[in-house]
């Protein structure tokens, strides 16, 4: 992809780190390939480390906008994706793109659920009630619309958890107005035992 300086497209690749955990090896070459993939449109990657997911990533989307960059890369610490992430999912021109991931569980499960109504696809994209942020670009103007928290736990009147923080930015960023989508072509790995 050629150097997009018409449009200024400037990506911040963003990683979330818990403060006992350090990024995977094959998630540093990850990014590293995608950094030289999308040839000079990422303008940092930083690394986000304490024990608070929500603070991570709402500390992340502030940082990316406070640097000028018109999209944020979120990546997880144990994600494995192609070099040529970043061209693609910006080429969609969405507010929010991710790709199909499983949970690092089993039964193996993908990390998204599908909206009423929506037709699932293998080769083209397709819109979700939510997905997961282990690999999500979007588009910083959203959040000039986008009420907070952008980011928070759900939790039932027992305080047992019930949503994670990326089904409740999806859900946020649903409400006011913005689609969520899914590209099923890029093949990814989430790193557990196993690459997922």
């Amino acid at each position: 992809m050629a150097k997009n300086k018409a449009q200024d497209i400037k990506v911040v690749i963003g990683v979330p780190v818990a403060d006992n955990d350090a990024m995977r090896a094959l998630t540093a070459q990850a990014i590293g390939g995608a950094i030289i993939g999308a040839d000079g449109l990422v303008v940092d990657m930083v690394l986000r480390r304490s024990c608070d997911i929500v603070s991570n990533r709402t500390w992340l989307v502030r940082y990316a906008i406070e640097q000028g960059a018109t999209h944020l890369l979120f990546v997880d610490a144990d994600m494995l994706f192609p070099s040529d992430l970043i061209p693609k999912l910006l080429a969609h021109k969405k507010e929010i793109v991710g790709i199909k991931y499983k949970k690092r569980e089993f039964p193996v499960k993908w990390l998204y659920k599908t909206l009423e109504g929506e037709e699932e696809s293998e080769t083209e994209l397709f819109k979700v009630a939510h997905t997961g942020t282990g690999v999500l670009l979007i588009d910083l103007s959203i959040f000039e619309k986008i009420q907070g928290p952008w980011f928070n736990f759900g939790r039932d009147s027992q305080g047992a958890l019930v949503m994670g923080e990326d089904v409740w930015f999806c859900n946020t960023a649903r409400d006011a107005g913005y689609d969520v989508w899914i590209d099923p072509t890029l093949q990814v790995g989430h790193i557990g035992e196993y690459i997922y």
